[in-house]
């Protein structure tokens, strides 16, 4: 693997796999060995219990983590870290049919709710109302600072749910160009950050699926001390002699009347 980047940034790359058995070498050669990416995320993985856990074994990164669909063959969320990153899985009580994965992500100062998503079309919109249902609840239960969303939305079919998600929490879509062969860009990557802090990138596509690869940088900014004026004294450099000179000649008596408080006042005036 390339050698590592600075942590000042957080890389994800995203891709709707169309099955990751037969699609995992284009997607570790053509994707992951050529930017070494924090977080490899991918649906419709298209596996069950007879994929082995160990399967698709990335070196440098964590076993994935798999939600595999419970009735047939189709569907299904994996995702890979990279083992360097901090990150945490998260025990979130979801329907069991909802394909979706939620991790807690450790990066610099920052702490970062990533979900990642698959809505097939027979879900309506009943992903985006839990996401937008719980949202809230989730980043405090977990003290996460910041979400990141991404995944196969297909957001065209549910685009009412789509839009009222983003009012109420106030995210953005950080991809505007096509990930789909159709021209349709159908794989958002969500935040509450702005432009400015999340980039995205096409990518070819994985293999034999008909969705393009989506690249991610996330700049992590360090926690910096606010900025403040300070002033250094070069008491090695001063008149000792006529300061004390000078107190000396002070008329106290004049100065230093009235009660304590007076007294303190005038002192320090």
């Amino acid at each position: 693997m390339p050698a590592r980047k600075s942590r000042d940034q957080l890389t994800i790359i995203f891709a709707n796999v169309r099955r990751l058995v037969t699609n995992i070498g284009d997607l570790i050669n053509s994707h992951v060995i050529p930017r070494t990416p924090d977080i490899v995320a991918t649906v419709e993985t298209f596996m069950n219990e007879s994929v082995p856990d160990n399967f698709g074994h990335l070196r440098g990164y964590s076993r994935w983590h798999r939600r595999d669909r419970t009735r047939g063959t189709f569907g299904g969320v994996a995702v890979s870290f990279h083992k360097s990153l901090s990150v945490q899985p998260l025990k979130v009580a979801l329907p069991t049919h909802l394909e979706m994965m939620f991790f807690k992500i450790w990066a610099q100062h920052q702490t970062i709710l990533l979900c990642v998503c698959y809505r097939p079309q027979w879900q309506n919109s009943e992903p985006i109302v839990f996401l937008q249902t719980h949202l809230n609840e989730l980043l405090q239960q977990h003290t996460c600072n910041h979400v990141v969303i991404v995944g196969d939305m297909n957001q065209h079919l549910v685009a009412r749910s789509f839009e009222e998600l983003f009012t109420v929490h106030g995210l953005f879509n950080h991809v505007d160009f096509p990930t789909h062969t159709s021209s349709s860009s159908l794989d958002p990557v969500i935040s509450d950050l702005t432009d400015s802090v999340v980039t995205c990138f096409p990518l070819s596509a994985v293999g034999s699926s008909d969705h393009m690869a989506v690249l991610s940088v996330i700049q992590i900014a360090p926690l910096r001390d606010a900025a403040i004026t300070r002033t250094n004294w070069l008491c090695g450099k001063a008149d000792w002699e006529g300061l004390c000179n000078t107190l000396q000649q002070m008329p106290w008596s004049n100065i230093l009347v009235g009660d304590i408080n007076n007294q303190v006042y005038t002192y320090f005036a």
